[in-house]
């Protein structure tokens, strides 16, 4: 059966690496413009290795990885992805491109490059960023949301397993339940009795002497032969 988790991970991991490469190659064409700038050199710099950091390790993860390895590599890219959408809106988030469509920003080699041009690589760095965060939170919350119902279900190995073995809601595997021993050969066969049913008091014992059937205490009748 198909491994639903799997392919949603790979899905996933699928499209925040062609995100990162994309906001790789953005940053490194800035890089070949700008770098010489104080100004830029962090922003670029930043970009640059969150980017690169997320191809490799997505790619890592991709092809080995354990639930407790996918949660923190996950949560610190989260954060990465973050950070690097809140510096691009915090430069250009309140800037509208169409009003740089005649100005030019200062390249680092005495040049100039069109404002406008910059200004939309910036926005799409900045959706790119925050894209890559969302979708990485989304897998961080069904990653631990899987690994709590198993944890629930008495599964904690699941922890320190491949993430290849890690089922999706609905296909867990089933839990170990207790094996009765299964009795072999033919039923016990209860006593048959004809006639009427005696009930025996307490204390008494039951005699059948000639047909009859009578009840005296016990200990007052001498063991001997039935009738």
């Amino acid at each position: 059966m198909t491994n639903t988790f799997q392919v949603v991970r790979w899905s996933a991991y699928t499209w925040c690496i062609v995100c990162a490469i994309s906001v790789l190659g953005l940053a490194a064409h800035q890089a070949t413009l700008f770098i010489g700038i104080w100004a830029d050199r962090p922003y670029i710099i930043y970009a640059l290795v969150c980017s690169s950091l997320t191809i490799m390790g997505l790619v890592l993860l991709s092809l080995r990885s354990r639930p407790q390895l996918d949660v923190i590599a996950i949560g610190i890219l989260s954060i990465l992805w973050l950070a690097l959408g809140a510096y691009s809106a915090d430069i250009i988030g309140n800037v509208q491109c169409e009003t740089l469509i005649n100005q030019r920003k200062q390249k680092d080699n005495g040049g100039s490059f069109p404002a406008i041009a910059w200004c939309r690589e910036m926005k799409a760095i900045m959706a790119f960023s925050f894209a890559t965060f969302g979708v990485l939170l989304i897998c961080l919350i069904i990653l631990l949301a899987l690994m709590i119902n198993l944890h629930a279900r008495g599964q904690r190995h699941f922890w320190t397993s491949s993430m290849s073995e890690i089922p999706w809601f609905g296909q867990y595997p089933d839990q170990e339940r207790p094996v009765y021993p299964v009795m072999t050969g033919p039923p016990p066969q209860m006593p048959q009795y004809s006639g009427n049913v005696v009930y025996q008091q307490p204390g008494h014992d039951v005699i059948i002497e000639n047909g009859v059937v009578r009840q005296v205490p016990t200990g007052s009748v001498a063991p001997g032969p039935f009738a």
